[in-house]
């Protein structure tokens, strides 16, 4: 039988799961209920958190001021670069005074490309791609890293139906690659300690 209203309490009332549910025996919904809050705030915190589980960067003592050019704060490239170095360690400093080193954003660009088109003449599936290149000076201008390029990419499948939907996952998808933008350049720049250590 149909359902007649949101508020049907008929058991074969298929918007009516939760309803429903309560006419199971007491002791069986709070199990359930108890498991699906368990795994959301579990995958809430792994997703939130994700940042922090990686092994910590530990930076060259001689990049422990170090000022970051070519991206403001208020890029978000610039601003979780900002965090980044201040988790590892090292103090962000504005302007060339008391810098032990400087990270130079030469390029800091994100694109879109069709990967393929539909037999409608419609492109259905795109890349996202995150392109940056950066290098090192210490305080007297010497290198300290050439010139690095790192490009990383996402594909996502387009879908007019759900247009919206597909917006919020290229904007879900762009903050991953920002974020694993950060811990790429980092992982960079500790390769300077690393050749510095005898």
């Amino acid at each position: 039988m149909p359902c007649l209203i949101p508020g049907d309490s008929s058991p074969t009332c298929p918007h009516n799961n939760i309803r429903y549910a309560s006419h199971l025996p007491r002791h069986q919904v709070p199990m359930k209920l108890h498991r699906l809050l368990i795994i959301a705030i579990f995958t809430l915190a792994v997703s939130a958190c994700g940042f922090h589980l990686r092994e910590e960067v530990r930076l060259a003592s001689g990049m422990q001021r170090i000022a970051v050019e070519g991206v403001d704060s208020l890029n978000p490239l610039g601003r979780d670069l900002r965090k980044a170095l201040t988790r590892a360690g090292a103090e962000v400093v504005e302007g060339s005074a008391g810098r032990s080193a400087v990270l130079r954003i030469a390029s800091n660009t994100i694109r879109t490309d069709v990967l393929s088109v539909g037999g409608n003449a419609r492109a259905n599936e795109y890349t996202i791609r995150y392109h940056v290149d950066f290098d090192v000076l210490g305080a007297s201008g010497a290198p300290l890293l050439a010139m690095q390029t790192i490009e990383l990419t996402r594909d996502f499948t387009f879908d007019a139906t759900q247009a919206l939907g597909i917006a919020a996952e290229q904007d879900l998808l762009t903050d991953e690659l920002q974020r694993e933008m950060v811990q790429a350049i980092l992982r960079r720049l500790e390769v300077i300690g690393r050749d510095a250590t005898p």
